[in-house]
């Protein structure tokens, strides 16, 4: 019986990005090609939902999309490829599965789409609803869900109605929307001006809710596995 023992788990997640209309769209665009593909988007930080600003909605997908369709895929040795296939051609399958689904579902492609093997070129899905399962589990994937939304309200309670809380970033110029962001959004990790893939090995990094307990980082995972011990003298003389 192994007993009582501290842990710590860091369960994955399908992190959000909130774009607000007085975002730089440019920046945007390239944090989220960066965010959405690196490693094939097999990173439990990996940017999965972009909920944009309708006013900025059409500026966003044009912007993203030439970054994303110059991402050069094929052998992970040689020097210019920038996204290797995914682990198996069975997960790159169910990639292709979950956004052939979110399609029919109403949802559209606005680059990307096709699987080779283990390779699955990397993919822009547009108007997805929440409830798609591209949207609403870990997808894992080289594929990026962008919904429109009308608020910073709506954006929040979106980026809030998942199972996961591991991390999510916020593009704005306002810092008023930028700090509602940090205090109600429910993810351990949280970014104003950037993606959810950003990480310093020194920092308390971890989940909430079904995205893990503990934290990790040197002086926190100490912390973690630490017991405290409480001790009180009585009575004892000089």
């Amino acid at each position: 019986v192994a007993g009582v023992k501290r842990l710590s788990l860091e369960l994955g997640s399908n992190c959000p990005l909130i774009v607000l209309r007085d975002a730089d769209m440019d920046a945007v665009a390239a944090a989220t090609a960066a965010g959405g593909y690196v490693n094939a988007g097999q990173v439990c930080i990996s940017t999965q939902r972009v909920l944009v600003a309708r006013e900025a909605y059409g500026d966003f997908l044009d912007a993203l999309k030439p970054r994303v369709e110059a991402i050069k895929t094929g052998d992970p040795l040689a020097a210019d490829t920038r996204l290797g296939p995914m682990i198996s051609e069975q997960e790159a399958q169910r990639v292709d599965d979950w956004v052939a689904e979110a399609v029919r579902g109403g949802a559209r492609v606005v680059t990307g789409g096709q699987r080779s093997g283990a390779l699955y070129a990397p993919t822009i899905v547009a108007d997805v609803h929440p409830e798609m399962r591209i949207s609403c589990e870990e997808l894992f994937g080289p594929a990026v869900a962008v919904t429109p939304v009308n608020d910073i309200s709506e954006a929040i309670a979106l980026a809030n109605d998942s199972r996961y809380g591991l991390g999510a970033g916020i593009f704005t110029q306002n810092i008023s929307h930028a700090m509602r962001f940090v205090q109600e959004v429910q993810s351990g990790n949280v970014h104003v001006n950037w993606t959810a893939l950003w990480r310093a090995d020194f920092m308390p990094y971890g989940g909430l809710r079904g995205s893990g307990i503990g934290k990790e980082g040197p002086r926190y995972a100490v912390q973690e596995m630490t017991e405290l011990k409480t001790v009180v003298f009585h009575g004892i003389g000089a």
